[in-house]
């Protein structure tokens, strides 16, 4: 169940004539048809099919009470829920934006806010995490490297490990997630899958859509882990204790209540709910890099964000023995230490930005105090001996500054590249040395009994 085009769009004769064709299916949708009867439901449903075991949402944005009571009741006769909320959807937003507001957009969130807070937990959608240890790095406009904070990286030590999940990835791509908060109703217990480092804080999810440099210069880390995917397993509480909701009155309708349907109040069996705060993490672009070949189109996974979806539906369907045969391991391994490093690197970056500012604003704020004090009018453009003196030795302050970032910079660099060709050819010459002890252990047991004979 979902708003977005995870399912692909038809080509049209309408959109042709505007200069748009029609998608293909996500690699996501693709990959779930390989192993199971995948169908679609309309993101408005008021009832879940029978048949269904296992319920998918993803991007649920103004999920109507009617919805979230059909959810509710899936849950309730035991039924699986998997459910991809975001606090900002690039893909929505990108569908969504305006061309009378220059091409932008206000953005997208989702939540299930009535069913979560039966079950103990929170999902604030205006927030997304910044961690300056989980920085994804892409290509800048200008040719360069830009890092987002809020464009998470995250590596097995942001997963549990002993989780069948989460225990065989190892790369994980969360653009502008959201957190999970709370303690767990009653009879449920709580797995946290995915989390962030302790140099992370929330901030917010709107202006991380337009940019999310702007989150360095302030960064104050909270020093706690931030839950950005659970598992709650048990016996679910419904959500509606009074009943499904009421539909609107039609006009001249009376004030006399209709009768309510039977409905469950709590699972008849143990169920489990798995929540994500990221929607974007299934979308082709951050998932695979595809190809165009004689033979069609091959797609090569980019890090184990589908390997992590997939597994969680694995698990949640019963297919056990599925999930420790088919490896669901991931491709990337990201460098831990030099990732730590860099986030190290930055803080000290960014407190050299922060003093260098403080220091031009005095600056300035000095300037226009020695500017307020002149009595010529006509004289107000040329600058005292006083000012002169004040600018000069700003400038050479600067440009000290200037030259410790710089010196800090490349400092920077000369540690990481040291540290990623170390780790390379670790990695390259480690096999083949093992090898070859293994071989002249062989040899040198061979010759020993050769000899005793």
């Amino acid at each position: 169940s979902t708003p977005l085009p995870v399912f692909g769009q038809p080509s049209n004769p309408m959109m042709m004539q505007m200069g748009q064709r029609g998608s293909e299916p996500w690699s996501f949708i693709t990959e779930l048809r390989n192993d199971f009867d995948v169908k679609r439901v309309d993101p408005a449903a008021e009832k879940i099919d029978d048949d269904v075991k296992v319920l998918v949402v993803i991007h649920p944005k103004e999920a109507s009470e009617k919805t979230q009571f059909a959810i509710d009741q899936f849950v309730m006769r035991g039924g699986k829920l998997i459910a991809f909320l975001d606090p900002y959807s690039l893909v929505d937003s990108q569908s969504q934006r305006n061309p009378m507001m220059g091409g932008m957009s206000m953005g997208s969130s989702s939540n299930l806010e009535k069913l979560l807070k039966a079950w103990g937990v929170s999902f604030d959608a205006t927030k997304t995490v910044a961690d300056v240890n989980l920085m994804m790095e892409t290509g800048g406009r200008s040719g360069g490297s830009e890092q987002h904070p809020t464009w998470l990286q995250l590596t097995k030590s942001q997963m549990d490990k002993d989780d069948v999940t989460t225990s065989e990835i190892d790369s994980i791509w969360l653009p502008i997630s959201g957190a999970f908060s709370g303690t767990p109703a009653a009879g449920l217990k709580q797995t946290t899958l995915l989390k962030s480092s302790t140099d992370s804080q929330l901030v917010e999810a709107m202006m991380a859509g337009f940019g999310d440099s702007q989150f360095l210069k302030n960064f104050k880390p909270s020093g706690k882990e931030q839950v950005l995917a659970l598992r709650l397993a048990g016996k679910f509480k419904t959500a509606f204790p009074d009943g499904p909701p009421a539909a609107p009155k039609a006009e001249g309708e009376t004030n006399a209540a209709p009768a309510k349907a039977d409905w469950l109040k709590e699972s008849k069996t143990e169920t489990s709910v798995v929540l994500v705060g990221d929607t974007d993490m299934l979308y082709d672009a951050f998932t695979v890099q595809t190809y165009n070949t004689p033979f069609g189109r091959f797609a090569e996974p980019m890090n184990a964000n589908l390997s992590f979806a997939q597994s969680a539906i694995e698990q949640m369907a019963g297919d056990s023995n599925l999930v420790g045969v088919r490896s669901r391991a991931g491709l990337k391994r990201p460098f831990e230490v030099v990732k730590k490093k860099e986030a190290e690197a930055n803080a000290r970056f960014q407190a050299e930005i922060a003093k260098l500012e403080q220091k031009l604003q005095e600056t300035q704020q000095r300037l226009n105090e020695l500017q307020s004090q002149k009595k010529d009018k006509n004289q107000r453009f040329i600058l005292s001996p006083e000012q002169e003196k004040e600018l000069a030795d700003f400038q050479k302050q600067e440009a000290e500054a200037r030259k410790q970032l710089k010196v800090v910079r490349k400092e920077l660099n000369k540690d990481i590249d040291s540290l990623k060709n170390t780790v390379k050819w670790v990695n390259i010459l480690a096999m083949p040395a093992v090898v070859c002890v293994f071989g002249i252990a062989l040899a040198v047991v061979k010759s020993r009994k050769t000899g005793a004979k």
